[in-house]
């Protein structure tokens, strides 16, 4: 009786691995449009004015799936919920005039604070290098990204009080696309607990290439008084990632391994 052999093994180290992962970031909304922001204001130039940024914390956290090709080259697609926006603080020359009275003057200046938070469901498809011992390995990846907007909220808070209707009276979803595209970029290390089992530790941005304004903003064509047209707006963001991912293959064998239990390996 001859016996059968029936192998499936992973060549030249390539696989699969699934993981999880999360970023701690620094977001940033790139050229704002602060369009009717600061229209309690009496003066003219304060209202075309833009405000100071403020550091702004947010993050993601999700699942990946990667496919190593060649030992140093593989692909690895990601779903994050992704938490980003903009705060602003600023003093400028009053006075403003809100329903809550009249604040400032010419000598006096006003606080202005405004809030913006968009979460996003992202979805990045990346190219992956990597290089380095069994134990660790330097890894770097890039690719396009999409960002599906689930939620959108501005505030503005003048002298104190949130200040209504904000701007113009559109809302946040009528402010802010409800799609983003860029490009999104990670390196860093992966160290091995285990030939299947490694952690990942690196960092981890975002660059955004479509104008996150709204369709009514574009429309209207403003601009502050640094600019003589229209500024687009983009998202971008930077921060501390780490994760854990489990190989299914690696290069010692597969999932299916049932060999002629006399021969010898």
């Amino acid at each position: 009786m001859i016996c059968c052999a029936v192998t499936l093994k992973a060549q030249n180290e390539t696989g699969f691995d699934l993981g999880i992962s999360g970023t701690f970031s620094s977001t940033w909304i790139l050229r704002q449009n602060n369009y009717g922001t600061l229209a309690p204001f009496a003066n003219a130039e304060v209202r075309a004015s833009e405000m100071a940024y403020k550091y702004t914390w947010g993050g993601n956290g999700g699942g990946c799936l990667g496919y190593k090709i060649t030992k140093h080259w593989g692909v690895q697609a990601e779903i994050q919920y992704n938490l980003t926006g903009q705060n602003y603080n600023d003093n400028f020359e009053g006075p403003a005039t809100i329903p809550q009275g009249t604040f400032g003057n010419i000598n006096t200046r006003v606080n202005v604070q405004r809030t913006v938070k968009l979460d996003y469901i992202q979805i990045p498809i990346m190219a992956k290098y990597m290089v380095g011992k069994k134990k660790y390995k330097f890894f770097a990846c890039i690719g396009p990204q999409i960002g599906i907007r689930t939620y959108a909220y501005e505030q503005v808070k003048i002298a104190g009080y949130v200040y209504l209707p904000d701007s113009v009276n559109f809302t946040a979803n009528q402010k802010f696309q409800s799609i983003d595209v860029g490009f999104a970029v990670q390196t860093g290390a992966q160290i091995y607990a285990t030939p299947h089992l490694y952690f990942d530790l690196g960092f981890s941005l975002y660059q955004g290439i479509m104008d996150i304004n709204g369709k009514a903003l574009q429309e209207l064509g403003w601009y502050d008084k640094n600019h003589v047209s229209y500024q687009k707006s983009y998202n971008f963001r930077g921060g501390i990632m780490i994760g854990i991912h489990y190989l299914f293959w690696h290069e010692r064998g597969g999932l299916l391994d049932i060999s002629n239990p006399g021969e010898k390996k």
